[in-house]
């Protein structure tokens, strides 16, 4: 296998939306050349630090994988790669940067950091649906699995909170930071104290205009189970049971979470109010 990472520094001019559109397109050239076995793209998670940083700090990582490397030789020389290329290059400004690299073992391949990411068209205004997202006490009322919510810190751009959800049956608590960008309506969390059998979880909520009544809703998670401590995670799961219980719990509330937005959001656009 061999993995080309590229790093992308697109300048402050470039919306929000051109940002996925340009990595949506990635993701679709990539896969359609039938070159690939792999591909996946994040956020850069903006630390404190990254403000004094010296050199390029990125906005959004991408990650090509190919069985060898003639075949991602071969990826690299396609028109269509090309052709993607000369188009953006003439739409947006953007700096990027890549290496060719075996795959990185620094995090065991037995347990895998997962990303999904879920969507949903809600027929409100983005102004009802950030509201929405915003009121972190107010999930406990409106999403399914969570049982309570309490603000611990907050400021304009952030909040600190514990939440009770209810995960496969059973009660977890964990502390969340939730980095609150207005402008580009976008929440980046991740939690700070973890649940029994989680080892990293975080994402964003996304929140897209599609127009005057519409919004693109996107809930993305990154998330790996808790290793493993004598054969067990948690005392009781082995290492696959918890990724998969984790990877089911991700998928069921991400439905869940976005359904329950978009009744709200579009209750309230009504005039109905909403369960809130």
């Amino acid at each position: 296998m061999i993995c080309h990472t590229l790093i992308y520094k697109f300048a402050e001019s470039v919306s929000v939306q051109d940002r996925e559109q340009f990595l949506k397109e990635l993701r679709e050239t990539v896969l359609d050349t039938g070159l690939s076995v792999g591909f996946d793209h994040r956020s850069h998670e903006w630390l404190p630090v990254d403000e004094k940083a010296v050199g390029m700090t990125g906005t959004a990582i991408a990650q090509i994988v190919c069985e060898d490397s003639e075949t991602m030789r071969k990826f690299s020389e396609l028109t269509s790669t090309h052709a993607f290329i000369a188009a953006w290059r003439s739409r947006i400004s953007y700096e990027a940067a890549y290496a060719n690299h075996p795959p990185l073992t620094a995090v065991p391949a037995t347990n895998p950091l997962h990303h999904a990411e879920h969507t949903v068209t809600v027929h409100a205004p983005i102004a009802v649906v950030w509201d929405i997202l915003v009121d972190v006490e107010g999930y406990a009322r409106i999403f399914p699995p969570t049982q309570d919510v309490k603000i611990l810190e907050e400021s304009p751009t952030h909040q600190i909170a514990r939440l009770v959800v209810d995960v496969n049956g059973e009660t977890s608590s964990w502390i969340s930071r939730r980095d609150i960008d207005a402008g580009n309506r976008i929440i980046s969390y991740r939690q700070l104290e973890h649940a029994p059998i989680v080892g990293h979880m975080g994402g964003q909520w996304r929140a897209l205009p599609l127009g005057e009544d519409t919004t693109q809703l996107v809930l993305t998670h990154e998330f790996r189970a808790r290793d493993a401590v004598d054969g067990k995670v948690a005392g009781k799961l082995t290492p696959q049971e918890a990724d998969t219980m984790l990877r089911a719990a991700v998928e069921r509330n991400s439905v869940a979470d976005l359904g329950a937005v978009k009744k709200t959001a579009e209750a309230v656009a009504a005039g109905n109010g909403g369960d809130r």
